[in-house]
């Protein structure tokens, strides 16, 4: 077992019942508040304690260190958001039997999905610069969501003129969601954060993504 094993055996290692559950839930509430009222990781956790009124030895019962209690906090996030994304990209392949219309219902869902749980990432993608575990869990949840999104799209290579779509699916991802990240302001630089407006980025982005997929010209 690596040491990042152990540090997501220790996060995930959760009571299932009664008084414990409840109070686990709050210390996990609290430390993801914090996170969202400061927009990063600089809390303490007696800090956590007080607003979870929880005690700090039943913290400490339960988390090895305040490490280990963000990386609990991470998987709870990152869990909800994965389900949220996976319901909301089902549902857009199930709505949109056509690629221009899927394009953009999938484009709509990425960058909605993530700005719904951006108070949340923000500091959790800052701290993925400078810890492993983190980073290797946020890398799943992205892998997962690049999976999906690519696979929809490939259900419609019919419709497609690349000469190869798995390559242009591909990089159609990494463009969207590097754009999407970057207005958010996820990652360590932020400088450009907010610049523009969101409507008209997600529209652009949907016609530049079709048009790419249904042209020959370059591929």
């Amino acid at each position: 077992m690596t040491k990042d094993d152990v540090g997501l055996a220790t996060a995930l290692r959760a009571p299932v019942q009664g008084r414990s559950k409840a109070s686990y839930e709050r210390m996990l509430a609290a430390a993801e508040a914090l996170l969202i009222e400061r927009g990063n990781d600089e809390f303490t956790l007696l800090e956590v304690s007080k607003k979870g009124k929880v005690s700090i030895g039943s913290i400490y019962n339960r988390f090895e260190s305040k490490d280990a209690l963000l990386h609990a906090v991470q998987l709870r996030v990152l869990e909800q958001l994965d389900t949220a994304m996976f319901a909301r990209i089902g549902q857009a392949r199930a709505g949109h039997a056509a690629l221009p219309s899927l394009v953009v219902a999938l484009v709509e869902t990425l960058a909605e999905t993530l700005r719904e749980f951006g108070p949340q990432m923000r500091p959790l993608m800052a701290r993925a610069s400078t810890d492993a575990l983190v980073a290797s869990v946020g890398k799943a949840s992205y892998m997962g969501t690049a999976n999906a999104i690519k696979e929809a799209l490939l259900d419609h290579r019919g419709e497609m003129k690349v000469k190869d779509p798995e390559r242009a699916v591909d990089s159609t991802f990494r463009i969207l969601y590097a754009a999407i990240a970057r207005y958010l302001g996820f990652g360590t630089i932020s400088t450009s954060a907010w610049e523009g407006d969101w409507l008209v980025l997600k529209k652009d982005l949907a016609q530049m993504i079709a048009a790419f997929l249904m042209s020959d010209a370059l591929m």
